[in-house]
């Protein structure tokens, strides 16, 4: 049996010299009272004010020591904070992938859902030296038993990666990404939106595509904005509906989503459900060619090649159509053959011809 007296007294001395310590740097109605000095709480609200430096000069050492007081209790919050310094290493706190694994883990324990999320993830990384994928996936599976969108959201890409090898996970799968998108988790509102618009791991159904699409947009993913305005231009799955359509790929366009650029481009372009603007629509082209739409590279290519509103330069049109080739734009290998075969911009070569023209036949995007 351990004597337990001596670590009590010396408990007791550490707070007393720590108390001794703080008086300085923390203003009186901010010290705790001397009672308080034992309440794990008030340790980690101490120690918080002092590293972030709340209505009192910054002190990140002393701050620390606190936080540990209060780790030294299982006070949950301070546990994970000390796990976070030392899996990031944050400021004097040098990283230390086990101390963080013991520290998120005596918090996961007792149910702390950052702690929980976090311990996971950092078991689930690979290369580090506490790569543990089994312990991984249990953490997370804790997380996300506690309805939290981004636990549920990454074990459902988890599932989902691991039901390439085995199938019956991908209903797992789909199980915890519509929980994680009930939960208002945007990244698997659009997700969801994908599956059912490509029927991957459920039954096709546009409606309910368009449906999570918007609802993903209106969490502000512009992604999903973009989905969202190309389904109301197609009338897919919704009513058709041009104005919405442009609103839509406005907002996403403002994200810097490179095919809402290019569709609204168009827009302006020819004035199509929007007042003609040429020099709006040609920025929003080149915008959205700079942002690697193959299709937004090809028009201008297109532009280039012909004149029709930009100056003839084949060099140029050269460069665009080979970015938008290499991505496998089928229209653009065509072009990029054309080029070859007459030598516009280019020495006449019928070997890379005959190249880009087979490429075309075999397109990654038609």
């Amino acid at each position: 049996m351990y004597n337990k007296k001596p670590q009590k007294l010396f408990f007791t001395l550490g707070f007393a010299c720590l108390s001794a310590l703080t008086m300085h740097s923390v203003k009186a109605k901010e010290t705790p009272e001397l009672g308080s000095l034992y309440n794990p709480a008030e340790q980690f609200e101490t120690a918080i004010r002092l590293i972030e430096g709340q209505n009192t000069q910054a002190d990140f050492s002393t701050g620390l020591k606190w936080l540990k007081l209060a780790a030294a209790q299982q006070y949950s919050k301070a546990l994970y904070q000390l796990g976070f310094y030392y899996e990031y290493g944050i400021d004097e706190v040098e990283r230390d992938y086990f101390k963080a694994v013991d520290f998120y883990e005596r918090a996961a324990k007792q149910g702390h859902l950052e702690s929980q999320f976090n311990l996971s993830v950092l078991l689930l990384r690979e290369g580090t030296p506490v790569y543990n994928p089994k312990q991984g996936l249990y953490w997370l599976e804790q997380a996300a038993q506690q309805d939290n969108g981004e636990a549920q959201y990454s074990l459902a890409m988890l599932l989902e990666k691991e039901a390439k090898i085995n199938t019956a996970l991908i209903e797992q799968s789909i199980s915890w990404l519509t929980k994680a998108a009930h939960n208002g988790h945007r990244g698997s509102e659009y997700v969801l939106g994908i599956k059912y618009l490509k029927g991957a791991g459920v039954e096709p159904n546009q409606q309910q595509a368009f449906n999570w699409f918007q609802k993903a947009a209106q969490h502000g993913d512009s992604a999903a904005q973009f989905n969202t305005g190309l389904m109301y231009e197609q009338g897919t799955g919704v009513k058709q509906d041009l104005k919405l359509a442009i609103e839509w790929y406005q907002k996403a366009a403002a994200q810097n989503e490179a095919g809402a650029q290019f569709n609204l481009g168009n827009k302006y372009l020819f004035g199509v459900g929007i007042p003609q603007d040429t020099h709006k629509g040609l920025e929003l082209i080149q915008t959205a060619a700079k942002n690697g739409n193959p299709a937004a590279q090809t028009m201008l290519g297109n532009m280039l090649t012909t004149g029709k509103f930009l100056g003839i330069d084949y060099a140029k049109a050269l460069q665009l159509y080979m970015n938008a080739a290499e991505n496998g734009y089928a229209e653009a290998q065509y072009q990029l053959s054309l080029m070859f075969a007459k030598g516009q911009g280019v020495e006449i070569s019928h070997e890379k011809s005959v190249h880009w023209i087979k490429k075309r036949l075999n397109p990654i995007i038609p």
